[in-house]
């Protein structure tokens, strides 16, 4: 890189010393000069520069004696070209100077190796400093850009979606009662499922804690993430056909809990659900807020309340069938944004590029030459070799934080997946032929989602050499960084819009989950058992519209408090794990009874939780935020949490087997009847959810087998990645993105595309209504035919109808109809 080498002009005759500036290419830099010692105003020649002779100019008058004179430039509004060679008018150009990167001497900024990241060091008092952080404090862009993505983007969302549901109502014929509001109708195809899964599954800490763990412990870090919560909805695909089989008109999993294990295990086990659904929207929150706040300065605390409100409106006006369809676009909003950085950062920015610039930049890195001392870099920045990973590198999937880090991850996840009433809803929603074949898709496009994303954006902060800080990725802030390091003002829209657009359709999920759960587990079982369709519509609708507010009230608390994104991520399994084997039993094995699974879920989380802060305690002599969040405490809760509860309920229920038949789980009843689908019907049939089961088992597994053991143990003789095995890498990530996002985008379009053109037929001609009251007459006519009596009526109501209308055509001279009741007590015109 050229930089301009300037001399401030004499003012008095001396002896040969000057001072130098350098005007950095880089926009938005303060820039320092430094002296230069005796004897090398005629040369100019400092370690690691070289002059140009050509640009040379004649040896000005020397200085005044005495110490030299020192220049500080502003840095320019814009970088300056490289091509031209004119300098400010007020000073001598001596000549253009370029960094040899590599050459070494304490003279060199950036250090030798890093001209990469240039542009976050600088010469203060003659030393090379780093920057101390990425964002400093200061936000990237204006509060008014802020708050037009919270509330421009909430705005259109609630009026849009609202208004796909009027729709639907009004030219698909759907029925607003409490089943459709809470239930969907039953009847969700594959790919709309799969649409759901993938976005209900994708929280801000996908798009956020994915890239913190790249940033922490390299490659290993993203396909942790991805496979470490991408198992858990594959495997979840079997509870989903499950459901079916043995609870098919249930609106909640705790109202099976009831039905098979009573009204003391229905109170524990609402407990934990409620408390998912609370931990879930607080980390949307936390994040969402966080980076809101960090790229907008938009106030912490008001992007906590304006965040769920669009989404609280629309959940109000189509329930759960108006979550699916904007989670359906919010998932084309974030993939499309996904592609687009995946493609940015290793094809098309001029910075990367390719994987073989980015598996170079890493290296330089992550070298173990580099000098990682203050103020070359600080002690809360990633510099020089990983602790943990193979050779201290960044591309290896050998790194002992990393693998913690996937356990953790698989045993949380667990939690958020099993006891979260939000993914049993999405399968009570489904038809029975889609139920496991979404859960399935869902799962894998998921993966794409923390995998690309951070592969790109993750690795991409490290191999920009990023000044971030461990504050900063503890909120969230590195793939905001790479955005806005890499497209400016335009990434962080971009990355803004994405988190926006995952926030709103997870929180969206969690709003029915809690809704149905109050509802139905809390209202129509202990306070109105008799309550009518009405009246669980209206207690739906106050309960979302009561936890909407209820969020932003937890999430101002957790921040007041200090909680983050990634010590809350890393907490959940430790808080909720001990209910998921229990909860899965409860449709997988007939033995299973109440006494262990209510033994196993408390003592679990009341222990876990124990060797929790034990941990914590012993091995870094305190309890507070910093030691709790450590890999080794979180890794013995959660362990403790989880493998406790599923041995103490196992225990019991081999003591004192239950021996259930699921009988009176199928006898939940609705609270309004559903009009009969033969097709629906079919497909609940024994044979056929046998069939499905026994896909999504042998399907399930044998993913869950090749992305958590087969994948990792075939990358372990790799060992550090080289160019070329990075590359294979980069362009799994790239392909796995690119299809997942293809299929997630154009799928629910396919599978949906004849009540697409029902509707626009509906909007544009007459076409429909002439289809509904075809209907309607079909269906009097099936009615007549059963009750001949009917057709009599008719005929008669008929004749003294026309009769009627004949005598109101013509009535005689100077009189008028006049109205009276016949016998029937019908009102007819009479003359």
């Amino acid at each position: 890189m050229d930089l301009w080498a300037c001399v401030a002009p004499p003012r008095r005759p001396a002896p040969t010393a000057l001072a130098v500036a350098v005007l950095s290419p880089f926009p938005h830099r303060e820039l320092h000069a430094f002296p230069l010692p005796d004897g090398a105003a005629r040369e100019l020649g400092v370690r690691g520069w070289r002059l140009h002779p050509s640009h040379q100019a004649p040896a000005p008058p020397p200085p005044p004696p005495g110490p030299p004179p020192r220049l500080q430039l502003a840095a320019p509004s814009s970088p300056v070209p490289t091509t031209s060679r004119a300098a400010p008018p007020a000073l001598g150009i001596v000549g253009s100077m370029e960094i040899d990167d590599m050459a070494g001497g304490a003279g060199a900024c950036p250090p030798p190796g890093l001209g990469f990241g240039g542009e976050y060091y600088s010469v203060v008092d003659g030393v090379c400093s780093r920057d101390g952080s990425f964002f400093g404090g200061k936000p990237v862009l204006a509060q008014a850009v802020g708050y037009a993505v919270v509330l421009g983007f909430g705005a259109f969302f609630a009026l849009f979606t609202s208004f796909l549901v009027w729709l639907e109502k009004r030219y698909v014929g759907s029925q607003h009662t409490s089943e459709w509001f809470n239930t969907a109708g039953r009847s969700v195809k594959t790919g709309l499922i799969a649409s759901v899964i993938v976005s209900q599954w994708t929280w801000a800490a996908t798009i956020l804690q994915s890239s913190n763990v790249a940033w922490q412990y390299g490659v290993s870090g993203p396909f942790w993430y991805a496979s470490g919560a991408t198992i858990q909805v594959l495997l979840f695909g079997v509870m989903a056909i499950e459901i079916k089989r043995k609870a098919p008109n249930a609106h909640t999993v705790c109202e099976i809990v009831r039905a098979r294990w009573g009204g003391e295990a229905h109170a524990v086990f609402l407990v934990f659900c409620l408390t998912t659904n609370v931990i879930v929207t607080a980390m949307l929150l936390l994040g969402g807020s966080a980076v809101a706040n960090a790229l907008t300065g938009i106030n912490v605390y008001a992007a906590s309340f304006l965040i769920p409100l669009g989404v609280v409106v629309y959940t109000l006006a189509g329930g759960l069938k108006a979550t699916f369809l904007a989670s359906y676009i919010h998932s084309v909003v974030v993939h499309v944004v996904l592609v687009v950085f995946v493609f940015l950062v290793y094809t098309s920015s001029s910075r990367l590029g390719s994987p073989r610039v980015v598996h170079d930049h890493l290296t330089a890195v992550a070298s173990a030459a580099r000098d990682c001392s203050a103020p070359l870099s600080h002690s809360d920045q990633a510099c020089g070799p990983v602790h943990g990973n193979f050779k201290g590198s960044y591309l290896t999937m050998l790194s002992s934080g990393g693998l913690v880090f996937g356990i953790i991850n698989i045993v949380g996840n667990f939690g958020t997946v099993f006891v979260d009433n939000g993914y049993w809803m999405s399968a009570i929603a489904a038809r029975p032929s889609s139920t496991h074949k979404g859960y399935l898709l869902g799962g894998l496009v998921w993966f794409a989602v923390p995998f690309s994303l951070a592969t790109s954006l993750g690795l991409g902060a490290l191999a920009l050499d990023l000044p971030i800080t461990a504050a900063e990725a503890a909120k969230g802030l590195v793939p905001p960084a790479t955005a806005t390091a890499l497209m400016g003002k335009s990434g962080s829209v971009l990355l803004l819009t994405m988190l926006f657009m995952a926030v709103t359709s997870a929180g969206s999920a969690e709003l029915v989950a809690v809704s149905s759960l109050c509802t139905y587990d809390i209202y129509r079982t202990y306070i109105n058992p008799d309550a009518t369709g009405k009246q669980i519509l209206r207690v739906s609708r106050a309960v979302v519209l009561a936890f909407g507010c209820l969020m932003g009230v937890l999430a101002v608390i957790l921040n007041l408090v200090g909680v983050s994104l990634g010590w809350m991520y890393l907490a959940m399994g430790v808080i909720i794990g001990s209910a998921v084997i229990p909860i899965a039993l409860l449709l997988l094995w007939s033995k299973a009874n109440a006494i262990g699974a209510i033994l196993g879920t408390v003592t679990g989380c009341a222990l876990g939780v124990t060797v929790w802060l034990t941990v914590a305690k012993v091995q870094y002599g305190r309890v507070d935020l910093d030691s709790t969040g450590r890999n080794a405490p979180m890794l013995a809760g959660n362990l403790v949490s989880i493998l406790l509860g599923g041995a103490v309920h196992a225990a019991c229920s081999l003591a004192w087997p239950q021996h259930y038949d699921w009988e009176s789980s199928r006898q939940i009843t609705t609270v309004e009847s559903v009009a009969a689908d033969g097709e629906l019907a079919e497909e609940l049939k024994e044979e056929r959810l046998v069939r499905a089961k026994r896909w999504i088992v042998k399907w399930g597994v044998a993913f869950t087998a090749v992305i958590v053991v087969l994948w990792p143990v075939l990358s372990l003789p790799a060992g550090k990645y080289s160019a070329g095995y990075f590359t294979l890498w980069a362009a799994v990530a790239i392909a796995w993105g690119t299809v997942g996002s293809a299929v997630i985008i154009f799928l629910p379009l396919v599978e949906s595309w004849d009540t697409i053109c029902k509707v626009c037929e509906g909007i544009f001609t007459s076409d429909a209504v002439y289809e509904r009251l075809d209907d309607m007459n079909l269906r009097l006519k099936a009615i007549m035919g059963a009750m001949p009596e009917a057709e009599e009526r008719y005929q008669e109501m008929q004749k003294k109808g026309i009769g009627a209308m004949e005598m109101a055509h013509h009535p005689a001279s100077g009189t008028h109809p006049s109205t009276v009741a016949n016998d029937d007590g019908d009102d007819l015109p009479h003359a």
